[in-house]
């Protein structure tokens, strides 16, 4: 008797709907900083890719606010050579200032862009 009740109970289980909430696309704002030069590169794959990512962000249309902006300030050198991009997330009251360093201008944008929800995440956590 107890083997049928473990056999319903796990086809019960089988068939629930799952729990986890669906996830809303975040409003992202991706600009330049004041004196940003030589950024059109870094911009627009990062935007690429958040773009692609539809399932977590969507692009703030013109005049809307975006829940989270992705200020890129500058491009530098970290002291081993490798390039950095300097910027700040920007979310509500919280700002949160990276560096980060990368070789490939396509691939770090990605990986980046990857990432960003769950940085996002931690900003709102920290903003309570």
């Amino acid at each position: 008797m107890s083997v049928a009740l473990l056999i319903l109970a796990g086809f019960v289980a089988a068939q629930a709907p799952a729990s986890t909430p669906e996830t809303v696309p975040m409003g992202v704002q991706v600009e330049l900083g004041k004196g940003a030069q030589g950024m059109g590169e870094w911009t627009r794959e990062l935007r690429t890719a958040l773009e692609a990512r539809k399932h977590e962000f969507r692009m703030a249309k013109p005049g809307e606010s975006a829940e989270l902006v992705v200020r890129l300030d500058s491009l530098g050198r970290a002291t081993d050579g490798t390039p950095t991009l300097n910027g700040a997330l920007l979310l509500g009251g919280v700002k949160r200032s990276f560096s980060y360093g990368f070789t490939s201008v396509p691939a770090a944008a990605e990986k980046l862009a990857r990432n960003l929800r769950r940085l996002a995440e931690q900003m709102k956590t920290v903003g309570k």
